[in-house]
């Protein structure tokens, strides 16, 4: 009897590995990267299966698993970038650091084997105590890696590089997201551009008025609860195929109050004509209906030729000093608009 549950045994696992290697690559997809590596004790082939697997998530839930040792983690994530036999197309880092840069090589370590082995989809989430001051630096090899069509970012400084090629960074990058990212001021006074960016966010960033870029194929363009003051060249930034627009009103409202008159008084330079040719959609998160929100609008709604809809939503409860609902409706409508299809749809919280 227990022979034979023995030899039932077996072939199962001869069957398990004698599966199709994409269908073992998409079952390597559903688990954990603990759980993943595991599968390589099973055989041979699930063995050479898992070191070409190009797909690798260290999250919170890693950390868990190793009692939150920081040293033991590391440890583990070198281990397997460096037992990889092919390319590495999607990686995602989710770590916290008790302080601020200890484990900064190892980093770089990795970034340098990740922009060398094809990584096209790359996130990091890189956080440390509130109370340290120095976040990790991004570094030159990711700003410059041809293949990365994907890079999210989250608690990281951004420098802009001495010595980009021919003006460029980010070469390959269609879709940019940055959150909690601090902005270094550009040194070189080089208008650097970002060729293939089709998506840009940031979100609770510091300084995004440092990243002035050229981004010739921008579609679409969001920024919410980033508490910096932008400068007018920020609204000067030519974007000819921009189609979408998301921010939070609150934002710009605040900016108003922080006593910045050249924002008002440049209000015509704001956006180009041929700018906003292309924009077919704004989302507006947070709106009070203060005048300097009202008057953006205004100037989205006269800019716009192939506008279709701005989809505004009201700060909850707010109140105090800001108009009704249905008399900011009523301004609205009066605005002169660019395209005859524009509609101004207003939620109401």
């Amino acid at each position: 009897m227990a022979s034979h549950r023995r030899l039932r045994s077996k072939t199962a696992s001869n069957r398990i590995s004698q599966l199709p290697e994409d269908v073992k690559h998409r079952i390597l997809e559903c688990l954990t990267t603990r759980e993943a590596a595991r599968t390589a004790l099973l055989s041979t082939q699930w063995r050479d299966v898992w070191l070409r697997h190009d797909q690798l998530v260290f999250d919170w839930r890693l950390g868990e698993d190793v009692d939150e040792e920081c040293s033991i983690l590391v440890e583990m994530i070198t281990g397997v970038l460096l037992l990889r036999s092919g390319p590495v197309k999607k990686f995602t880092l989710q770590t916290f650091f008790e302080e601020s840069t200890p484990y900064k090589s190892d980093l770089d370590l990795w970034c340098l084997f990740l922009s060398r082995n094809g990584i096209q989809n790359l996130q990091l989430f890189i956080e440390h105590n509130e109370d340290v001051a120095e976040k990790y630096t991004l570094p030159f090899c990711l700003i410059a890696c041809p293949t990365i069509k994907n890079l999210e970012l989250d608690y990281v400084d951004f420098c802009f590089p001495v010595n980009a090629r021919l003006g460029n960074i980010f070469p390959g990058v269609t879709s940019l997201i940055f959150t909690n990212v601090r902005f270094m001021p550009n040194a070189t006074g080089i208008l650097l551009k970002i060729p293939n960016l089709e998506e840009l966010v940031f979100h609770e960033c510091e300084d995004i008025d440092n990243f002035v870029v050229s981004a010739p194929k921008l579609k679409s363009l969001t920024f919410t609860n980033c508490s910096t003051i932008i400068e007018s060249k920020w609204f000067e930034l030519h974007f000819p195929v921009i189609k979408t627009l998301h921010f939070s009103a609150s934002w710009f409202g605040w900016l108003l109050r922080m006593d910045d008159p050249s924002i008002l008084e440049n209000s015509d330079s704001w956006f180009k004509d041929q700018d906003l040719c292309e924009l077919k959609t704004v989302k507006i998160k947070a709106f009070t209906g203060l005048s300097g929100e009202m008057l953006l609008i205004k100037k989205i709604l006269s800019k716009s030729p192939a506008l279709e809809e701005v989809v505004i939503k009201e700060l909850s409860n707010y109140r105090i000093g800001g108009p009704e609902p249905l008399k900011m409706t009523r301004e609205m409508i009066r605005f002169p608009r660019a395209s005859p299809k524009a509609q101004v749809i207003f939620l109401n919280n």
